[in-house]
């Protein structure tokens, strides 16, 4: 149910409340369940990890593997992880760590986080810095300068003019400030940038100058999937 659902800091918390709602049963299940057993089930545990490494290793193309994997890495950090750690048992988190740790040695090259919904509202919350600002501002770059200017044209007069763009940048807004925070907590936080620089920006910039905006389209879109996958994840 929850993969149709637009990750979005201003629907976040009252989806999350519907599903809350809707699944109150279920949750006390689980909770009954945790006092119950010493040791979880293992059906319990590996039904959604067995499951979804059978969805995407049924693709055949490797472009639909990867949206797909995406897609429902998204579902479990941003939904289902922090759902079930809400049924009230103080073996909660227990459970779903044990969760994570079995989808992360299923599908070990999309591997996720331990995530909840507290540290998900209180990232939404946080001040709000961007991938290509950040990667800017450590090239010493100021708000203003030309390659965000330019960017932000394209975003503008390019990207928003599609719907596929459009969901494009929407995803890009939910979840940068994320992975920014996650990589300025890395040691090589001014590597990190510097190589998405190399990789994605200088490329995007390049191509948009020479007005091949759907190849920049592309690389843009690499950008937020690859990024998505390594640290928001991770």
């Amino acid at each position: 149910e929850t993969m149709g659902y637009k990750f979005q800091k201003k629907t976040y918390e009252s989806d999350f409340e519907k599903l809350r709602g809707k699944y109150s049963e279920l949750l006390e299940e689980i909770a009954e369940l945790c006092r119950a057993e010493e040791e979880f089930p293992e059906q319990i545990i590996s039904c959604i990890p067995e499951y979804v490494s059978g969805r995407i290793g049924s693709l055949q193309s490797k472009r639909k593997r990867n949206m797909a994997s995406f897609d429902h890495n998204l579902n479990m950090v941003a939904y289902f992880i922090p759902l079930i750690g809400k049924a009230p048992s103080d073996r909660a988190g227990e459970l779903t760590g044990k969760i994570v740790s079995l989808w992360n040695r299923k599908m070990p090259e999309n591997k996720i986080g331990h995530s909840t919904y507290e540290s998900i509202c209180g990232g939404f919350r946080d001040r709000i810095c961007y991938i290509t600002t950040a990667v800017c501002r450590s090239l010493s770059k100021p708000d203003d300068c030309y390659e965000l200017t330019l960017l932000r044209k394209y975003r503008d007069g390019y990207l928003l003019e599609s719907p596929e763009g459009e969901a494009l940048v929407r995803e890009y807004y939910n979840i940068a400030p994320t992975i920014v925070k996650r990589i300025d907590k890395c040691r090589n936080a001014d590597q990190i940038y510097q190589n998405i620089w190399q990789d994605y920006l200088k490329p995007c910039i390049r191509l948009i100058e020479e007005q091949r905006l759907e190849e920049c389209g592309e690389v843009y879109s690499r950008m937020v999937r690859r990024l998505g996958t390594e640290y928001l994840y991770s």
